[in-house]
């Protein structure tokens, strides 16, 4: 009698346990249409979900908070984008504080803005079941919201993308430091989303893309490659990525206008050739929509 006590106890402490552990995802309301300035004008204390300019196929969620942010993505960004994480697996919440810790960053300064694409994210969320990864609250907040919106569904017992190539953005409120967090200035929110959006223009838009591409590949010189590819591996982003390299290069280059973030010294180039590289970029591709416009 009193073993079948033990074990009834021990049963009901376990499945104690198991209710603790499990997360309730954080509920994201649908999203609204919302312009450039409109976007960038929010302030709340709940993550709010935006389609940008009303298009399916560029989602915002704007954050209060850096470290509500990296909670939703950190992981994500460690998989999909980061140098020295693994590619066939997700991190476990332990092994993702040791790699932040080990690329000299915090919970709030992994990433400053996130952008993946629908396939990307279907990938992590694969990974993640397949690995048995206990997600958060706002890493299944955001599965949820993908499931709801019909950009991916579960099918026999996988998710698969409806919407591929549509693209999720990120990014943090204005706000001052705090001990867990650095500030986030006016000009900092508006260069984290100019810089997003440029992001969303080159995964959407396939003129732009190609124009892009062509500009990596036959404008830009060997040098002003390397000197690129330099910089954006000292942020973590891997080299041999062209992909990567051609879609950070034309964020940072023509979308970042903080200095703190980019600029001529910051990318090992003279003032001059990266004003050119400027001009004959603008000149190349006029039509564009510029983000902040």
């Amino acid at each position: 009698m009193f073993r079948r006590c033990r074990a009834l106890l021990f049963a009901s402490w376990l499945f104690a346990c198991a209710a603790w552990a499990a997360q309730d995802p954080l509920v994201l309301a649908e999203p609204v249409a919302a312009d450039f300035q409109t976007l960038l004008a929010n302030q709340g204390e709940t993550p709010v979900v935006y389609a940008y300019l009303g298009r399916r196929t560029i989602t915002v969620i704007d954050f209060p908070t850096l470290i509500e942010q990296g909670r939703m993505f950190n992981r994500m960004v460690a998989l999909i984008e980061r140098i020295g994480a693994p590619r066939e697996r997700v991190l476990s919440n332990e092994e993702l504080s040791q790699f932040i810790r080990a690329v000299g960053k915090t919970a709030a300064t992994l990433a400053y803005g996130n952008d993946f694409l629908v396939s990307e994210l279907v990938v992590f969320f694969n990974l993640a079941e397949l690995g048995n990864i206990e997600l958060n609250a706002e890493e299944l907040g955001l599965r949820q919201l993908l499931l709801a919106q019909r950009l991916m569904e579960s099918r026999n017992g996988f998710y698969q993308a409806l919407l591929p190539s549509a693209v999720i953005l990120s990014l943090p409120q204005e706000k001052p430091a705090s001990p867990a967090s650095p500030p986030v200035t006016a000009l900092a929110r508006q260069t984290i989303l100019a810089h997003e959006i440029s992001h969303a223009e080159y995964y959407t838009n396939r003129s732009y893309t190609d124009f892009c591409r062509q500009f990596w590949r036959s404008t830009m010189r060997e040098n002003e490659r390397a000197a690129f590819k330099k910089f954006l591996a000292k942020g973590g982003y891997n080299p041999e990525n062209e992909e990567m390299m051609i879609n950070e290069t034309q964020a940072y280059l023509m979308h970042t206008p903080d200095t703190r973030a980019f600029s001529p010294v910051l990318v090992g180039l003279a003032e001059p050739v990266v004003q050119v590289l400027r001009q004959k970029f603008r000149s190349g591709f006029p039509d564009m929509t510029y983000p902040s416009r």
